[in-house]
């Protein structure tokens, strides 16, 4: 008779061979949100204008993008309007001007800079980032991405 070997395996908890999963970030790099501000400006050029969309909703923010990862927002703001000046704590931000032009106070170490942002300037947010925008004489329009999502945007005139 031949000997029959028996093999025991141990039990597994069905984790010591692990598939590749692919995660989803939590949130996107200010470089990935600047790329999507350029495809969405695109967009919404190709659909009339900034000018037109939010003459459909009366003025109001437009809801351009919203998921797990980002949001965008079309903006107008009236002349003098301004965000209060805000830290970012989590995730960034992206601001591209689409009309008219903003000023963004920044706070720093040192003190307080501005920089302005005529149409087709984009600003950054990063953690930690501490700013304030302010709309020009003649208003503006801007096109606001932010990662994670973020509430509308809160504008006081």
């Amino acid at each position: 008779m031949a000997a029959t070997t028996s093999t025991t395996r141990p039990q597994t908890s069905g984790l010591d061979h692990l598939e590749p999963y692919l995660l989803a970030p939590s949130s996107l790099t200010p470089s990935a949100l600047r790329e999507r501000a350029e495809l969405i400006t695109a967009e919404i050029a190709a659909a009339g204008g900034a000018e037109a969309m939010l003459a459909e909703s009366g003025g109001e923010p437009v809801a351009l993008r919203g998921n797990f990862l980002y949001d965008a927002w079309l903006v107008r703001w009236a002349p003098g309007d301004a965000t209060d000046l805000h830290a970012h704590s989590i995730g960034f931000q992206t601001v591209t001007v689409l009309g008219g032009h903003l000023t963004e106070t920044v706070a720093t170490a040192d003190g307080l800079d501005e920089a302005e942002h005529p149409v087709g300037g984009q600003l950054a947010a990063r953690p930690g980032h501490t700013h304030r925008l302010v709309a020009g004489g003649s208003g503006a329009v801007s096109l606001m991405l932010s990662s994670p999502p973020r509430p509308v945007p809160v504008i006081k005139g």
